[in-house]
């Protein structure tokens, strides 16, 4: 989960527009070599972890996208300029061949002629040397669902150097084997197979025991902050991308190109330096300033000043996130959570979200509607015709009537009460008490003026229905440390919203939502429960599209949260001379290896 700035643009319309605002710049003569300089925004976090067994904790942009990703390369790759799915060209391997039988789904792999930066080849063994790992230290990996991979995984078999085969113990469709193929990082066994910095390289993984020593040795030196980019281990790497400076203190790193990258590369950069930033303002000064930076944004809140940008030879373009947003509710939140599991007053305060209004008026255009669990842009095939359709449009209207024939007494701008109480069809609902009132608070990650544009115009129309919703607000880690699953003590949150609920990167090319919400989901923070979502749910794996379908469109219905507009990345702004950068991944990669400056 990672947390996007809202968008300030209320009033000047027509300098958005998420198309892009600048022309993309033609001409001139390529350069071979040069530097990229690249920023990130301040909810990107800082490169602080370099061990591709990245924690749950760690999981930014930052330290996949902008630092693992550049140096080690998943085994398929996941997104393309302006695409969702899998990514034949970028991935390690060739496509799978999935045969499934008696119960069980062998995936056999044959690896692409790949080579570490030291020469030797990728091998089958550097994948085994990955899951063995992955098999002692899963509980903290940002990708681990129990029963899932490396779980579901019952063998392996080498079938050559280059060649392997998975045994996984259910079967399943190969579209959603990919969600489980794509966590797989092949690392450098021949460097990294050790169990002390100055002890001998080994087969420890082969062990239980000797993948933990293995693990436990690795993850030390990660805390090594300082050597990240003098260590030799670090320096094995099969991507485009060789660390060469880093400054523990800010996050900066420097990169230069890995001369023996085997993978598609069509740019001259020599290297590429990503800075880090403690605000918009001082990115965006640096940005104004001459030779400033190359790849870099437009704050939100400046997003009036887009023609300036443009001006200075920028082009901008809004880079979409392939994304879902909603408003977390805590169905295990006492009285709070009983009026939530009842779907009239979920639907009810769903019909009470202008959606399309928000995107208008408070998002800039930088923005599109959410409809159900698989996001709605870039067009995909994992889109439903049904979820292409809003179920829930805004219609006050209709909030009130479901409210009222369910046995709450309305009040405007008040507090609506219970008169009905039980649990027929037309009374308020299991666990509502004679005279409760429906009331909430709202805890929101401060910061962006889009953002509390967007809660403070929901608290404003909840009223108008009498529904009571009292806000807070805080920053962004102390506001999703709060919002805990399985809270049910008074004090818990009730309704949570952080400015961006999930984006399925890194590691997706179905768009599964178990982890969010399946009852047993280890993101599922608001305690989100249904038998049939999980049955749903837990067809993904072998059913294929109709499946897919099925999830959605139900969940869509059944509003496990209140759906929300999601946000693009950011709106970038690229320089005249950087070259190659456009269009941008809906899956948060960037592709520096195919860039160029031109003078």
């Amino acid at each position: 989960m990672r947390a996007l700035a809202g968008v300030a643009c209320t009033a000047l319309l027509a300098a958005c527009a998420s198309s892009g605002s600048g022309a993309r710049p033609s001409g001139g003569t390529r350069v071979s070599g040069g530097t990229a300089t690249i920023a990130l925004t301040p909810t990107d976090s800082v490169f602080n972890w370099i061990f591709p067994l990245l924690n749950f904790n760690n999981d930014t942009s930052a330290n996949v996208t902008y630092s693992e990703y550049l140096m080690w390369r998943p085994l398929y790759w996941f997104g393309s300029p302006g695409h969702v799915g899998v990514n034949e060209s970028e991935s390690l391997a060739d496509p799978v061949t999935v045969n499934t039988y008696a119960g069980k789904t062998v995936a056999t792999i044959q690896l692409k002629p790949y080579r570490w930066s030291d020469g030797q080849p990728v091998t089958s063994r550097d994948v085994q040397f990955w899951i063995n790992l992955l098999r002692v230290g899963k509980t903290s990996f940002w990708g681990y669902k129990p029963g899932e991979f490396p779980d579901n995984v019952s063998s392996m078999s080498i079938l050559g150097p280059s060649r392997f085969s998975l045994t996984f113990d259910h079967p399943y469709s190969a579209e959603w084997l990919y969600n489980q193929l794509g966590l797989i990082i092949p690392l450098p066994q021949r460097a990294w197979d050790k169990e002390s910095a100055n002890g001998p390289v080994g087969n420890y993984d082969m062990t239980p025991a000797g993948a933990t020593k293995v693990v436990n040795f690795l993850l030390a030196q990660n805390k090594i902050v300082s050597a990240y980019a003098t260590s030799p281990l670090w320096q094995v790497v099969d991507g485009p991308w060789k660390l060469s400076g880093y400054a523990p203190a800010t996050g900066d790193a420097t990169y230069v190109r890995n001369r023996r990258y085997s993978g598609p590369a069509t740019g001259s950069l020599h290297a590429i330096r990503i800075l880090s930033y403690t605000s918009d303002t001082s990115e965006f000064n640096q940005l104004l300033s001459a030779g400033g930076v190359d790849y870099g944004y437009v704050p939100y809140n400046d997003a009036a000043q887009v023609s300036r940008v443009t001006s200075d030879g920028y082009s901008v373009d809004a880079w979409p996130a392939w994304g879902i947003d909603y408003v977390f509710l805590n169905f295990a939140s006492g009285p709070a959570g009983a009026k939530f599991r009842q779907l009239y007053v979920r639907q009810a305060m769903q019909r009470l979200i202008n959606q399309t209004g928000y995107i208008r008026s408070f998002l800039g255009g930088y923005a599109y509607p959410t409809y159900g669990p698989v996001p709605l842009r870039p067009a995909s095939d994992f889109v439903s015709p049904q979820e292409n359709q809003n179920p829930y449009p805004y219609d006050p209207a209709a909030a009130l009537s479901l409210l009222s024939t369910h046995g709450w007494k309305i009040v405007p701008r008040g507090t609506d009460t219970c008169v009905r109480p039980g649990s027929g069809a037309s009374q308020c609902g299991a666990g509502i008490a004679s005279a409760a009132k429906l009331s909430f608070s709202l805890v929101y990650a401060s910061g962006t003026l889009g953002d509390q544009e967007e809660v403070a115009t929901l608290q404003s129309s909840f009223a108008q229905a009498g529904i009571k919703v009292t806000t807070s607000s805080g920053p962004f880690a102390t506001v999703a440390g709060e919002m805990t699953s399985d809270c049910t003590k008074p004090s818990c949150w009730q309704m949570g919203f952080v400015g961006e609920a999930w984006v399925f990167d890194p590691g997706y090319n179905e768009p599964d939502g178990a982890i969010l919400f399946a009852s047993s989901g280890p993101s599922n923070l608001g305690s989100y429960s249904d038998p049939r979502a999980d049955d749903l749910l837990g067809a993904l794996g072998s059913g294929g599209t109709p499946a897919l379908y099925a999830y959605q469109n139900y969940l869509a219905q059944q509003l496990p949260g209140l759906w929300m507009p999601q946000t693009d990345f950011q709106i970038s702004a690229i320089s005249a001379r950087l070259r190659g950068a456009l269009p941008q991944d809906p899956l948060d990669n960037i592709y520096p290896e195919n860039w160029y400056l031109v003078k």
